[in-house]
């Protein structure tokens, strides 16, 4: 079976909304099995790589992303003031796992 994976890009629409509102909601974007998360830090634990590619932009129009087919950790640093955006639907977590079923499983310290 093949493993998912988790790409992650800079969201540039949530940067100008936070210049402009002054805010500071997560402007990494992360994409894993269909479902989107947002992060202000994301730590890869495996082999990642980052690529430009202008030709061929994803769907949301980033041209530069980073791929990954191990586990990734997210981190929210301001979930904990529960601000709401439209564009975050999933509740936010201060620390997410995102990955395999064992890692996603794991309790969060």
């Amino acid at each position: 079976m093949k493993t998912p994976k988790t790409i992650v890009h800079v969201n540039q629409h949530m940067i100008k909304y936070n210049q402009k509102h002054k805010t500071e909601f997560p402007v990494l974007t992360v994409k894993h099995r269909g479902k989107t998360y947002y992060a202000h830090e994301v730590n890869y634990h495996g082999h990642s790589k980052t690529v430009y590619s202008p030709s061929k932009p994803l769907s949301c129009g980033a041209v530069c992303w980073v791929e990954t087919e191990g586990d990734v950790t997210l981190f929210d640093w301001t979930a904990i003031h529960k601000e709401t955006h439209p564009s975050i639907k999933q509740e936010r977590k201060t620390v997410r796992h995102v990955g395999s079923k064992k890692w996603m499983d794991m309790d969060i310290y």
